[in-house]
Order: structure tokens, then C-alpha cells, then sequence
């Protein structure tokens, strides 16, 4: 689990993403809760990444328009929890590389649609999967996100935390 700043976890989470796939053999699921798939792809690629090493979920763009179907995306009309398990579920199948990994761009959108309990029944599911098939996973939590309670049980399914809250834009930009 990464905490950042609201403020930094679009920047921070590019540059995650694009340290993981500058390894040949690194493929990932990129679940998109909050922007568009095509933005994030627009993003990655003027870092450099080759975006078809990434699988997409967007939950997005299907609430929004009907989207152009593609191999590389699953769009689903709200992060509903039991949908999204089918689709990393499916994302995890599609995955080729030796390392992979799972990147989930934020809690809050997650208990804006959900609540608590669920994501925490979706927190145990998916922190098993992903040591179940030897992935990474980054899952952002924005500072202040949930009250210490809260926090200290959604802590106890990852294996790290990483506080990335004092970190300043140049940091990561460099």
C-alpha cells in the first residue's frame, strides 16, 4: 500500500507504473477508477512506456459513452466490487510476463461506490490473489483517507507499507 498526498498520486502513481514495465518481462493490470484508460495511456506513452504490457480495467468511460471494445480493456459502468473481482479475475489470465503486477489507483473511489465492509472483503480477495499468482500490487490511499481504525485493519492484508507523504513533486519527476 502506497499513502501519498491527494495531490501527488497521479505523478507518483505514472511513475510507479513506468518503472515496473521498463522491465522486459513485467506486465500489469491497471485498474482505472478515476480517469479515463485513454488518458492514462495518452500519459504513459510520453513517458515511454509501451502501454501493450498494460491491461486495462476503466470504470469510467462506459459511464460516460458507449466505448470502442479493445483485447487490452474491460469497461465496467461503476467500480462495483463483485464486477471488479470478475475483471482482475479475467486481467489476470490475460497477463504474460514473468513479474506482474496490479495497480489500483485509489481507496476513495472504491468507498464512494462500496462500503467499508465490502472493501474490506475486496481488500483480503484481492491482496490473496495477488500473492496467490507471485504478482506486486500497488494500491494508493490517499492521506486522511480512512480514520486510524479503519486504517489499521485495511493494513493488516498488505505486506508494506510505503508513506510517500512527505515526497515533493520534484522527487518524483527526477
Amino acid at each position: 500500500m502506497v499513502l501519498t498526498k491527494a495531490e501527488l498520486r497521479s505523478a507518483l502513481g505514472y511513475a510507479i507504473v513506468a518503472h515496473l514495465l521498463k522491465d522486459g518481462d513485467t506486465e500489469g493490470i491497471y485498474v482505472a477508477l478515476n480517469i479515463p484508460h485513454t488518458s492514462v495511456e495518452s500519459r504513459l506513452k510520453k513517458m515511454g512506456v509501451d502501454i501493450s504490457k498494460l491491461f486495462f480495467i476503466d470504470c469510467i468511460t462506459a459511464s460516460i459513452k458507449y466505448p470502442e471494445e479493445k483485447d487490452n480493456v474491460i469497461y465496467l459502468n461503476e467500480p462495483s466490487l463483485l464486477l471488479l473481482e470478475g475483471a482482475i479475475k479475467h486481467g489476470l489470465k490475460m497477463l504474460n510476463g514473468e513479474r506482474n503486477f496490479v495497480y489500483i489507483e485509489s481507496v476513495s473511489t472504491f468507498l464512494a461506490y462500496n462500503t467499508y465492509q465490502s472493501f474490506i472483503k475486496f481488500l483480503r480477495m484481492i491482496t490473496n490473489e495477488i500473492r496467490l499468482f507471485g504478482l506486486v500490487g500497488i494500491i494508493f490511499m490517499l492521506d486522511k483517507e480512512l480514520d486510524d481504525v479503519e486504517f489499521s485493519q485495511a493494513a493488516t492484508f498488505v505486506d508494506d507499507i510505503i508513506d510517500l507523504r512527505d515526497i515533493t513533486k520534484e522527487e518524483i519527476l527526477t
